[in-house]
């Protein structure tokens, strides 16, 4: 290939590529829906102003393609029994309403873009498509906490215009996308030391 043509393939893959990436990241801010640290605490001053710490707590989670459910029944904010858990292939510990407070605090916490396959070799990010965190109106516990990401390219970064000079060849980003939701099924307090004397709080569809 004479070097005029290939000035001419490298500038049209340049074009190309920034075409591509552009309606991506435009596709990606539009998509993603941050949450707030201010509804956290808000929801968790009401849980807190409700003083329930003995409960029972139902929970599905999804993840790595996989469903599983949690049964438990929390006194004194300790998990004292648990009625079933099929999440052990999905290594979740028992997830309390206190836990459920850490897991969206985490949640929050995780950047909307993170560098792959390291954070050191960056061509690629990992991407929210969506992260939303919902609390109960009135008692605030955290009813839903759903989070979806994808692998995609990363313009922003040097790697990548290093890796299109280099190969000249966009990075392989494959999607590589990433689902967890966890929703509260039920939540029942508990009264006294007899789990049969309950009042239902919030059914959750």
């Amino acid at each position: 290939m004479s070097h005029s043509a290939r000035l001419t393939r490298i500038g049209a893959l340049l074009c190309g590529a920034l075409a591509c990436v552009l309606s991506l990241q435009l596709m990606g801010l539009a998509a993603v829906n941050p949450p707030h640290s201010s509804q956290w605490a808000e929801a968790r001053a009401r849980w807190n102003a409700r003083m329930l710490d003995s409960y029972s707590l139902a929970v599905r989670i999804e993840a790595l393609g996989k469903v599983c459910v949690q049964r438990l029944e929390v006194r004194g904010a300790w998990v004292r029994r648990v009625i079933e858990n099929t999440c052990d292939a999905l290594w979740v510990n028992p997830l309390t309403v206190d836990e459920l407070f850490a897991l969206a605090s985490d949640i929050e916490s995780i950047p909307a873009s993170r560098c792959t396959p390291s954070p050191h070799d960056c061509p690629c990010h990992r991407v929210f498509t969506l992260r939303r965190i919902e609390y109960d109106a009135e008692y605030g516990f955290p009813s839903a906490i759903l989070a979806r990401s994808e692998v995609r390219l990363h313009p922003a970064a040097r790697d990548f215009w290093e890796h299109l000079w280099r190969e000249r060849q966009l990075p392989a980003c494959q999607p590589a996308r990433r689902r967890f939701t966890v929703q509260v099924l039920s939540l029942v307090p508990l009264m006294s030391d007899s789990p049969a004397q309950t009042f239902a709080i919030k059914q959750v569809q």
